[in-house]
């Protein structure tokens, strides 16, 4: 009879365990829903009952902190906010002008606020290498340079999708959108070495190609999961992080409903100074700005022509993509394109 009592405890137990995690997801969408209906008491009550769980995001720590303070709850505010710094909240520029939070300015509980979140972001930002890892190095399919979808067609039919099949991509596939982002193109004999390889497919100004391509891969046929930085001048793939990224980049970007079903994703990144080099601040303003355009449309039409789905990210953590995608220090994240199959 003992051991029947045990087993049946350890299955409540483990049945028990099972309702908390989804009794907690459950909660924190009811009250996403409740914020965005401006309904603040509300919300603030069903992520007090989510954190009871014993589960907890940053993230939400952050949205209870802001239904807090929109109540007038000013000690409550503080409380979450805190906790949302010291479990990884890194947003300080959203941190700084959320109207929100906007009850909680001035005085010196906000400016200790604003102070941890500084002194946290320092100490990630130090964290980042001044060089790129460099693991394993794959060689891409050589891409084609013709097919049978028209750029007037890709044009007429492209749209932004976020949501795929639950199939893999192939590594010819992957090949052919990354060269379509930023493959080289056309190279010349003595060549300055800004060009970095030669001309791309897309275009840059004063050919100062300040951008740079990652692969996060979670399901692609013959590629173990992992972050890829993409070599475009030998059109290879160098593996950057070891293991599926795809929980790190959702998180980063707000576990955004993409990343659920994508097969991989593209992330750029930009190096200013490439840019700023020649051009001083308007480089960094308005070029790198275009660049990243003219490479992005590049994947929407190629995509499309492949039958795959992408969708641009703007919205996300600057450091914990940074991390989660192994950039370097000088790199600066801009724009993340999940990846996948569609009918």
């Amino acid at each position: 009879m003992k051991m029947h009592a045990v087993v049946l405890a350890l299955l409540v137990l483990c049945f028990a365990s099972a309702s908390t995690a989804q009794g907690y997801d459950a909660l924190v969408r009811d009250a996403e829903v409740k914020i965005a209906a401006g309904k603040w008491e509300e919300a603030l009550a069903l992520y007090e009952r989510a954190f009871k769980t014993g589960e907890f995001s940053h993230n939400d720590f952050y949205n209870a902190a802001c239904a807090g303070a929109r109540l007038g709850k000013i000690e409550t505010a503080y409380s979450y906010l805190f906790k949302a710094i010291d479990t990884g909240f890194l947003d300080k520029a959203t941190l700084a002008s959320d109207a929100d939070l906007e009850s909680l300015h001035g005085g010196g509980t906000w400016q200790a606020v604003m102070d941890s979140i500084q002194r946290k972001m320092a100490f990630v930002e130090k964290a980042f290498p001044e060089i790129r890892a460099a693991g394993p190095v794959i060689d891409l399919p050589q891409p084609r340079f013709d097919g049978a979808v028209s750029v007037e067609a890709a044009l007429k039919n492209r749209r932004s999708i976020r949501e795929y099949l639950a199939k893999p991509l192939s590594l010819a596939e992957v090949s052919q959108i990354l060269w379509a982002a930023y493959g080289i193109t056309a190279t010349r004999e003595n060549m300055p070495a800004f060009l970095r390889g030669g001309f791309r497919t897309a275009p840059s100004a004063g050919a100062r190609y300040p951008l740079d391509i990652y692969l996060a891969a979670f399901d692609v046929a013959g590629l173990s999961g992992g972050v890829y930085y993409y070599k475009s001048e030998t059109h290879q793939l160098v593996r950057v992080v070891e293991g599926n990224p795809r929980s790190a980049l959702s998180e980063a970007c707000f576990d955004q409903p993409h990343f659920k079903t994508a097969s991989a994703a593209i992330v750029y990144s930009a190096v200013y100074e490439r840019c700023m080099v020649k051009y001083g601040q308007r480089g960094r303003d308005r070029y790198v700005c275009m660049d990243l355009g003219h490479s992005a449309e590049n994947v929407y039409l190629q995509a499309h022509a492949l039958e795959i789905g992408t969708c641009a990210i703007g919205a996300f953590t600057d450091l914990r993509l940074k991390k989660a995608v192994g950039m370097t220090r000088e790199e600066e994240p801009l724009y993340v394109m999940p990846l996948g199959k569609v009918k």
